[in-house]
């Protein structure tokens, strides 16, 4: 883990979510494994939901070592890892940052969906996205 995810050594189980591109198939040169890797990522997520986990994914690591340390093999892709664990105690982490300890007990300012949701085609202005 690099060192802004020094946390997640706290976690009580971390998922590393691996795939590579033979074990999917390529259209038009999209290469779907990633997509169907998100989508059980994506589910994992929801399900710790459901059962009252936090589950957090990661790209604060080291491919290298987290393929030696579980024997993932080298033509595999680590994609993400899935911190997943109890919600906060009423004591933080201690190795969480100032900034991490800020957005765990607050919700992330979200983008309005006119900066990212368009109608009809894709916008390159400045302009409402979702307009004409």
């Amino acid at each position: 883990l690099n060192r802004g995810n020094a946390w997640a050594k706290a976690a009580s189980m971390i998922v590393a979510v691996f795939s590579k591109r033979e074990l999917d198939c390529t259209t038009g040169g999209r290469d779907y494994y990633l997509f169907g890797a998100g989508l059980g990522a994506g589910f994992l997520i929801l399900r710790a939901t459901e059962l009252g986990l936090v589950a957090h994914p990661i790209a604060g690591y080291n491919e290298g070592k987290v393929k030696a340390a579980l024997g993932i093999p080298e033509d595999m892709t680590v994609i993400a890892l899935i911190n997943v664990g109890l919600h906060l105690t009423p004591e933080m982490n201690p190795l969480m940052s100032e900034s991490q300890r800020e957005r765990e007990t607050s919700r992330p300012v979200r983008k309005p969906l006119s900066q990212f949701v368009y109608l009809n085609h894709y916008r390159t202005d400045e302009s409402s996205a979702t307009e004409g």
